[in-house]
């Protein structure tokens, strides 16, 4: 069995190449690579969310310095803060259950790829 050490690099490689190549990553990718790898749904999140608050974006920021639309970006981050706290606060507080949290998360991902395959293969 692959170092719990080891097994958390490979992740965070796999999602910052994700990242930086198609904006994909941070929670479509390592939440459920997190699970997978023994984490709770909780705990996942939690790492998912710490990884978007370190400036580890900051580089790819640079490379698509060019390509930022400001006004978008502006109102896209300040109402994800508000998101991003009640969304939370509902996991935290057990408002849903973790069930249906995986039954979410399995919906948007198939969704993803649906969307993915038929518009882009």
């Amino acid at each position: 069995m692959i170092n719990r050490a080891v097994h958390d690099i490979m992740i965070g490689l796999f999602v910052g190449i994700s990242m930086g190549a198609t904006g994909i990553g941070a929670g479509i990718i390592s939440v459920p690579l997190l699970i997978h790898s023994g984490l709770t749904f909780k705990e996942s999140v939690s790492v998912s969310m710490l990884m978007q608050l370190l400036p580890q974006s900051i580089l790819g920021v640079r490379n698509y310095w060019n390509e930022i639309k400001w006004n978008t970006s502006i109102r896209v981050i300040s109402a994800s803060v508000i998101g991003i706290y009640i969304g939370s606060y509902i996991i935290v507080k057990n408002i849903i259950s973790q069930n249906l949290i995986y039954k979410i998360l399995t919906i948007i991902l198939l969704a993803s790829s649906f969307y993915f395959y038929f518009n882009f293969w």
